[in-house]
């Protein structure tokens, strides 16, 4: 019998990312196909998932599907093919997705994707047939790996910006803010996100401006009722040039030393912790 292995994922609008105890991946959350033309030799369809797909956008027959829009599942076929991509990356052997039995998988959503927990719980188990499976709200991630119970995480990614309040690891009334990255990237064209450069450009910081003063005010909001709790920012938000100085003029805040990573890290923690449990 195989070791269990412990897998964090976290599948955001932009990057999927997830962890396991020996690999770490992140790659674009898009999956892609061409169908043959008339003169192909080979007739079956041409697939692509993450950077694959990305590639496959050069030929402009490429249909691409982004599978997650706001943090939640839209497409459950291609959401299936970057969940088990992310796996089979992040696990020890080339064959393991045949060997899923023997894995605990902790999974990321955001707090107001709650409707799609039980759905998404179901799509894993059926695809991967895991020892253990649970899905958790995304940010609880990002908690657990700055190895605290208490606080309000602010997670910004490509979708969703979550801010959720946690006591004793508990999520309390949180929200999922449709102001995120995307709001500046989707300025430059659907899939300019994949381009880092696009942040440094002056139009993108007017807008950096903009979006930190949202997010602000929100935090602000969830502050008013847990005053006492630290604030921990995370996501890809934190790598947009300026993100962070702004925001650092306005709060006091913690950001973990991996602040894109962070919640699959954390929710590999929080899958480690099960399957003590279940070993022990």
């Amino acid at each position: 019998m195989l070791a269990l292995i412990s897998i964090g994922l976290d599948v955001g609008t932009g990057f999927v990312k997830c962890v396991s105890d020996t690999k770490t991946v992140r790659f674009p959350s898009l999956y892609a196909y061409r169908l043959p033309h008339l003169w192909d030799r080979d007739q079956k369809k041409t697939e692509g998932v993450g950077d694959d797909a990305v590639e496959m956008l050069r030929d402009p027959d490429t249909i691409s599907i982004r599978p997650v829009m706001f943090g939640k599942p839209v497409n459950e076929d291609a959401f299936s093919k970057l969940v088990a991509k992310a796996v089979q990356l992040c696990s020890e052997s080339r064959d393991a997705l045949g060997e899923m039995s023997e894995i605990a998988i902790v999974i990321g959503l955001p707090y107001e994707a709650k409707d799609s927990r039980n759905n998404l719980q179901k799509m894993i188990s059926k695809l991967l047939k895991p020892k253990f499976c649970d899905v958790v709200p995304q940010a609880l991630g990002t908690l657990a790996s700055v190895s605290k119970t208490d606080g309000i995480v602010v997670s910004i990614g490509q979708g969703t910006t979550e801010i959720v309040p946690f006591v004793g690891s508990t999520a309390m009334k949180g929200m999922s803010v449709h102001h995120a990255v995307g709001y500046i990237s989707s300025n430059f064209g659907e899939y300019s996100y994949l381009d880092h450069s696009i942040f440094s450009s002056k139009e993108a910081s007017k807008l950096v401006l903009a979006l930190a003063d949202s997010l602000v005010n929100r935090i602000q909001q969830a502050r008013a009722s847990y005053q006492h709790l630290p604030v921990i920012i995370s996501g890809g938000g934190m790598l947009v040039p300026g993100m962070e100085q702004v925001l650092r003029s306005k709060l006091e805040f913690i950001v973990p030393d991996d602040p894109v990573m962070s919640n699959a890290q954390g929710l590999h923690k929080i899958a480690s912790w099960y399957c003590g449990q279940i070993t022990c």
